[in-house]
């Protein structure tokens, strides 16, 4: 609800819409809705991301209730106070957060036209993540305060961490399958 608050903060201020410091903020309402479309409204994730993306012969794995609650949570937690401190610091390092979501926000779409199902969180990849995160980018690439060469770096990252965060699914799947009794614990 606060990332909500925050969205409808600055977009009712026509100063803080136009303001550096406040519009890179609006990443954080964003991948909220897009959590709430995943996991809420109309929800049912985990059941499409493990059996259809995934492939996996278990509904409940390899990315558990718990799993993703753990997962989803320490980015709810640690995102804001990442974003907050590299906007300090090294404000395109903001964009390794994008980057993320962008790669998700596809994934999404992706799978859905892949499969021709609904795949929860295709719909706020597509109408929020895509225009929004490019309205945002652009907004700094035009003043000069994102270079391109700042997005290449940060996406390349962004594109890792994915892969990293893949290849963790995988091992789980992997450990889940010589221990089923693990993917309920």
């Amino acid at each position: 609800m606060i990332a909500i608050a925050l969205g409808v903060f600055i977009l009712v201020d026509p100063g803080r819409r136009t303001d550096p410091d406040w519009v890179f903020w609006l990443i954080w309402p964003i991948a909220t809705l897009h959590t709430i479309e995943e996991y809420l409204w109309p929800g049912g994730f985990l059941k499409y991301f493990n059996a259809v993306a995934w492939r996996s012969g278990d509904p409940h794995g390899p990315l558990t209730a718990r799993r993703a609650f753990f997962t989803d949570a320490v980015a709810g937690l640690f995102n804001p106070i990442a974003i907050l401190a590299l906007s300090f610091v090294y404000l395109p390092a903001v964009w390794f957060f994008v980057g993320v979501l962008l790669i998700n926000g596809f994934f999404h779409i992706v799978e859905t036209l892949k499969t021709g199902r609904y795949f929860p969180g295709a719909v706020t990849g597509a109408l929020l993540y895509l225009p929004g995160f490019t309205a945002i980018t652009m907004f700094y690439v035009n003043r000069g305060l994102v270079t391109g060469h700042d997005l290449a770096v940060m996406f390349a990252l962004a594109t890792g961490f994915t892969a990293g965060f893949f290849a963790m699914v995988r091992s789980w799947q992997r450990r889940d399958e010589r221990s089923p009794a693990l993917v309920h614990a």
